[in-house]
């Protein structure tokens, strides 16, 4: 006879997969919060969309080899022609430090709340997550766009052929604000990079949204009926300038960064922000900008501590991101005095 209040069957028990699961914590529970901050990156993140990000295994470094241009000579009769030497370097970027969003909390009985903790959870950690990612990779386009090339101080060398990245700086104070000395700007860094022989095709435009909204001002670039062109000033939206995507984010840096999480005495703070880098108002990147490599992809657990007596909700990965190729980047910069 069965006893009262005892259960005569098995539980249901919905974080397990066909009831065959064993353990404390659910698989299914493990890929819904998993699922969460994947979903949210892939929402917020866009830099993915605009460079390729190398697999770096069994090293902690991704290098790039640069061969400098090849000369051409005219041919005299009866003379040998001479050889011509490229000139050979590379570039490298290392990845030494995994970024982890970690949550903890009490007991199962929290975790499982009267709302879905495991859901909210997941789309701070992915939010998070997807912010500190394209901040670094605008960090460098920005600092890949004011490389000059050269021997000098503060110049950096670079087979022959190798040039450095666009710079405009506006003439005045809140220049940025203005659609059409913007508008003028971002054309003058497009010819720029033209001009070093550089195709536009697939490069992007980043803007913050005070200078998106800038250039939804400018009738140049939409229309007020209606259209497919490059935006329209009825549904609010600038889709293209100069034939590139215009991307509105918040992730481009306007104050000075010290201690940046992926910065070490390693790679000489690289990711810190200072001085005319925090003065960008329009970034034009093209995919060869940037070299970067990831050792470990978006990973996410949840497990518990029974010393603790407490749940762990992590999310993590290990990337690196540096400057490549300099002239396929370039930026505007606001006045400064």
């Amino acid at each position: 006879m069965a006893i009262l209040g005892q259960p005569t069957g098995d539980l249901s028990n919905s974080g397990h997969r066909l009831g065959n699961d064993t353990g404390t914590v659910n698989p299914l529970h493990i890929e819904e919060y998993s699922g969460e901050v994947e979903t949210q990156i892939s929402k917020s993140s866009f830099m993915r969309d605009y460079v390729r990000i190398k697999p770096v295994r069994g090293t902690d470094t991704v290098t790039n080899d640069r061969m400098g241009k090849t000369s051409l000579q005219a041919v005299t009769p009866g003379v040998r022609p001479t050889s011509s030497a490229p000139e050979f370097d590379n570039i490298s970027v290392k990845v030494d430090t995994i970024v982890l969003a970690r949550s903890n909390v009490h007991l199962l009985a929290d975790f499982q709340a009267h709302y879905d903790v495991r859901a909210e959870i997941g789309q701070d950690h992915g939010k998070e997550i997807a912010k500190f990612f394209d901040e670094a990779f605008i960090i460098q386009v920005i600092k890949s766009a004011l490389i000059v090339v050269g021997t000098g101080a503060g110049e950096k060398p670079a087979p022959d052929g190798f040039v450095g990245g666009t710079r405009v700086e506006l003439a005045a104070a809140n220049d940025e604000l203005d659609p059409d000395k913007l508008q003028r700007a971002i054309e003058d860094v497009c010819q720029g990079i033209e001009e070093n022989d550089v195709d536009l095709d697939g490069g992007v435009i980043l803007l913050a949204p005070a200078q998106y909204y800038a250039l939804l001002r400018n009738d140049k670039l939409v229309s007020a009926e209606y259209s497919m062109g490059n935006g329209n000033y009825a549904n609010g939206m600038v889709l293209r300038s100069n034939g590139l995507r215009i991307v509105k984010t918040n992730r481009i840096p306007n104050a000075t960064i010290s201690g940046h999480y992926l910065s070490n005495a390693g790679n000489n703070s690289a990711y810190d922000v200072a001085g005319e880098e925090t003065d960008a108002v329009a970034i034009v990147m093209l995919p060869k900008a940037l070299l970067a490599g990831e050792t470990i992809p978006l990973t996410s657990k949840v497990y518990y501590h029974d010393v603790e007596l407490q749940w762990f909700i992590d999310s993590y990965l290990a990337f690196g991101v540096t400057p490549n190729r300099a002239e396929h980047a370039g930026v505007v910069l606001k006045y400064r005095a």
